[in-house]
């Protein structure tokens, strides 16, 4: 399937190349107009050529739509995974595991903001989580518990041993920390305390 994406992409850039080129050739007058003139008028007013120039024609628009229907479904494929069950067959949304990560990891202090892509291999399943973490947070145990919860949360998820590949990209460090968060916290509490109004005492 790879093999017919790269014959795709390589037909793809073929052809906007040529007519860019073409179009670059005309626009910059290194070709005189005139050819391109007489070549269309030839195709147009011979049989044969016009034949010849329409079967080329319908055979680049249908393998652009071949291609297109290809690299498609292989996204499509990517996006979801499915396994059959005694009653039917069921599938599983990408964006459904990706949503549950996103809502397991957010409960980790050390981490501001996630954002998890998975994809479907005939090798498992390909993770990829892109992280904000807080200043003090310890990178390599936090990735590697976080690798390790991902991994067990995702196969209890679909309910086989399907092999997950976990890779972390630290995209960025905030100056946040857990220090700062408390003391706004403890800040707002003490703020809210003193805005009581006072009652008098009681008996």
């Amino acid at each position: 399937m790879r093999l017919f994406i790269r014959i795709a992409i390589f037909f793809y850039i073929l052809v906007i190349t040529i007519v860019g080129v073409s179009g670059l050739l005309l626009l910059a007058h290194l070709i005189d107009l005139r050819i391109y003139h007489d070549f269309l008028s030839f195709v147009y007013l011979d049989p044969h050529a016009g034949t010849i120039a329409g079967v080329v024609v319908s055979m680049t628009l249908l393998l652009s739509l071949a291609f297109a229907r290809i690299i498609y479904g292989r996204q499509e494929k990517e996006r979801i995974i499915s396994f059959n069950n005694p009653l039917g067959r069921v599938t599983i949304s990408m964006s459904a595991l990706e949503d549950l990560i996103r809502r397991l990891v957010l409960k980790t202090p050390q981490i501001k903001e996630i954002r998890p892509n998975i994809t479907s291999t005939k090798k498992g399943l390909d993770v990829d989580i892109r992280l904000v973490l807080r200043s003090d947070a310890n990178i390599p145990d936090l990735t590697a518990d976080l690798q390790e919860v991902i991994r067990r949360k995702i196969q209890d998820v679909i309910g086989a041993e399907e092999r997950v590949n976990i890779r972390v990209h630290v995209i960025k460090i905030s100056a946040d920390s857990l220090k700062s968060d408390k003391n706004d916290i403890g800040n707002l509490e003490d703020e809210a305390v003193s805005h009581v109004p006072f009652r008098g005492y009681r008996a």
